[in-house]
């Protein structure tokens, strides 16, 4: 690549101009009501003054973007009355991703992320958008050219039908109620206008079960479609040193992540996938500019028995047998069920107290927690083979059975830990920590499977 500065295609001046749109909208619907009380005439004068405004700014930001190529860094220059210039060592150069959104896919060019360790919750370098060619000859000259042409055994796509089932099985339920509850509660405040009577009026059980159901659909809903949007055209692809993984329906991304920086995978079975025998993978990796939170799928939807298999297609460094080993004993049993049934006699005794016909849920509330405490001690144990590059730990977290696939040499972090009851019982807690502060534990077991945990993990202890 030429060593003279380049500019973004065009579209990176539309790009800047809808986010200068953004940026004034604020003050430009203040103008436009404003202006709309007096005049129509004055109101589109406005909104001609605001889109033309912004476009001015895009084209001088795009004008006042470059990038060029030296021998040994990536020279990115920004800003108009005060340029900045970004140097980046080609050897810092961690991962290059792609970014397509509405724009750059209407014209038919991308965006690419310049990622370098510890660069924070932001690429060190965005380039909004580039020709293929551009983009193809700058992903070369940063040392991550396109792998296109692979076996396609080393590939695998998310069909739609998967998509329909991620979608409607997608765990974000725990996000979205707060929310669509929060709407609810500003119009009980009388926030919504003529709402408030509505709202106010609801005292009956009946009444309140089916607002329940109501909000319970809404978070549903959307759920379904935030999953449709992050997982559509959900693809994982394995080179030499690199999974290169594509996903996004308005906003397609690629995202390349070193295989080097892979600490481990979480096996998650949903309260909701698992009677279907279906799992979500997610990666654990180690400084990747903060998408650790963003981009940490490594698969959204796999049958179980699937799992080795594709770990030893994709990830052939976490590869081997899953089955666990080491169990908790069975005097660790009552243990796991004691702490759910205190939690539910507690809840029932609060709801009793408020509503006293709701007795009868009382029982019902125990029995559902002595079956979570029974499946929270089917799920515990781990795998220790003092042969093996990993350990796998398996847990049951909130509604969820996670298993731990972790490389050894990655861990951060060991932990044997001894409430005063455990200590009374003679067992212990153990756990491991990877990646940005992931940790998983096991309860509740003997000192044996500790020091057997201590010795094969850490020879030193």
């Amino acid at each position: 690549m030429s060593s003279e500065p380049h500019r973004l295609h065009v579209a990176a001046a539309i790009d800047e101009a809808v986010r200068a749109l953004a940026d004034v909208a604020v003050p430009l619907l203040i103008g436009l009501v404003a202006g709309g009380t007096r005049s129509s005439f004055s109101a589109i004068l406005f909104g001609l003054l605001g889109v033309g405004a912004a476009a001015a700014i895009g084209i001088t930001r795009w004008r006042a973007t470059t990038y060029r190529i030296s021998d040994r860094a990536l020279h990115f220059r920004s800003g108009v009355f005060s340029p900045d210039e970004t140097v980046v060592p080609l050897d810092r150069v961690q991962a290059v991703d792609t970014i397509a959104g509405p724009i750059q896919r209407l014209f038919g060019v991308s965006g690419l992320q310049v990622q370098t360790p510890g660069a924070g919750e932001h690429a060190e370098v965005m380039l909004s958008a580039l020709s293929d060619a551009q983009a193809r000859e700058l992903r070369a000259a940063l040392g991550h050219p396109d792998q296109e042409e692979q076996a396609a055994h080393r590939r695998r796509r998310l069909t739609m039908a998967g998509l329909l089932v991620t979608a409607l099985t997608a765990p974000q339920l725990g996000v979205v109620l707060p929310v669509v509850g929060g709407v609810f509660g500003l119009l009980q405040n009388g926030l919504a206008g003529e709402s408030e009577t509505l709202a106010r009026s609801v005292d009956t059980v009946h009444e309140v079960v089916l607002i329940a159901l109501a909000l319970l659909g809404a978070a549903w809903a959307l759920s379904f479609l935030g999953a449709v949007v992050a997982f559509s055209g959900f693809e994982i692809q394995r080179d030499d040193e690199r999974l290169r993984i594509r996903r996004g329906l308005l906003q397609r991304r690629a995202v390349s992540v070193p295989v080097a920086r892979v600490d481990g995978a979480q096996i998650v079975e949903s309260a909701l996938r698992r009677p279907f025998g279906l799992v979500t993978l997610r990666l654990e990796v180690t400084s990747l500019g903060g998408r650790e939170t963003v981009e940490r799928t490594l698969f959204p939807l796999l049958p179980r028995r699937d799992v080795e298999p594709f770990l030893a297609t994709f990830l052939p460094e976490l590869s081997g047998p899953l089955a666990l080993q080491q169990r908790p004993p069975e005097r660790a049993r009552r243990r796991y069920v004691m702490r759910p049934v205190l939690a539910a006699l507690a809840v029932s005794a609060i709801l009793i107290g408020i509503v006293p016909a709701a007795w009868p849920a009382a029982p019902v509330l125990v029995a559902l927690a002595v079956a979570l405490g029974l499946d929270a001690f089917a799920a515990a144990g781990l795998r220790l083979d003092p042969d093996d590059r990993r350990v796998v730990l398996r847990a049951r977290h909130r509604a969820a059975r996670i298993t731990l696939v972790a490389r050894r040499r990655r861990l951060q972090q060991l932990g044997v830990s001894r409430t005063i009851l455990q200590r009374r019982a003679d067992l212990a807690t153990v756990s491991v920590t990877v990646a940005r502060g992931t940790r998983l534990a096991v309860r509740h077991v003997d000192p044996p499977l500790v020091d057997r945990f201590l010795v094969v993990l850490d020879p030193r202890a």
